[in-house]
């Protein structure tokens, strides 16, 4: 009898951890247009909602600062795209516009009316496709240290030497390398520490995704930026200089706040004064 009773309470405890889990899934898994599952997180409240798109290689806690802080008055979303961080990895085309699916999937799921879109890097070319099929959700895009040069064009050989220049630095990542392309200035120890735990992920697509973005900028980006009917800004660094007026011929509307003596990842090298300029941003949006 004994025995029975501790096999029947060994079962019950093993389904409520399997309906728990699955409750704590179906708390902050998307899923995509294909199925592949997106993780995120999402804090606090208030409008509009703030969604935080990262870029290549990375994942939703390059953001950690900024969720934290923004979290106390708006609703923070942090996305992880298919292939990085906690999302799914089983997808088979990894192009810019099925990232942003992964954006759409995430807004759906949690039934958003308003919100300001937030892309560093990669993220931005995502986030500007999402706001492209989000015409009535979005107030504004922040696009952070990407598309400086809108109507640059790479050639196809700075492709490959750009996809095994930056496929090295993910395999075979260094603090040097980190500093020497340029990518971080202040804290090296403690972004080297943040790099080296983004990267401890399979990289399955992660070329893929890579040159998807190179050839966006060639195909799709001024396109793109013709069709938006939103407010865009941008939030640089001074590492390379932002082209304003080649960028107004698509978006009136753009503006650029340049942070000097940054790196490319302009939040973690001034956090104050990004998450400034970022509220600002937020702001001129909703008053518009």
């Amino acid at each position: 009898m004994r025995r029975k009773i501790l096999f029947v309470a060994c079962c019950v405890f093993l389904l409520m951890l399997i309906v728990y889990g699955i409750a704590a899934e179906s708390g902050n898994v998307a899923i995509s247009f294909d199925g592949v599952k997106i993780r995120y997180d999402s804090i606090g409240n208030g409008n509009p909602a703030l969604i935080f798109v990262h870029g290549w290689s990375n994942n939703r806690s390059i953001w950690d600062a900024q969720v934290s802080r923004f979290s106390e008055k708006y609703q923070v979303i942090a996305v992880d795209l298919a292939g990085f961080g906690e999302s799914g990895n089983n997808r088979s085309d990894w192009t810019i516009e099925n990232f942003a699916n992964d954006i759409i999937a995430v807004a759906d799921r949690l039934g958003l009316k308003q919100v300001v879109l937030v892309g560093f890097s990669m993220g931005g070319p995502v986030v500007i496709e999402a706001a492209n099929k989000l015409p009535d959700k979005v107030a504004g895009v922040v696009l952070v240290d990407d598309m400086q040069n809108v109507e640059m064009k790479i050639p196809a050989q700075m492709i490959t030497q750009m996809d095994s220049i930056f496929m090295d630095l993910v395999i075979n990542p260094s603090k040097e390398k980190l500093v020497k392309g340029g990518f971080v200035k202040n804290n090296p120890d403690s972004a080297f520490a943040h790099v080296l735990a983004m990267l401890d992920n399979p990289k399955i697509g992660w070329e893929e995704s890579l040159i998807s973005t190179l050839h966006w900028q060639n195909e799709n980006c001024t396109e793109a930026l013709s069709k938006l009917k939103v407010p865009v800004f941008a939030i640089n660094s001074d590492h390379r200089p932002t082209d304003v007026e080649a960028f107004r011929k698509y978006v009136p509307s753009f503006k650029a706040n340049i942070i000097p003596n940054v790196g490319h990842v302009v939040m973690w090298d001034a956090p104050e004064e990004f998450n400034r300029l970022l509220e600002e941003s937020i702001q001129e949006f909703m008053n518009q």
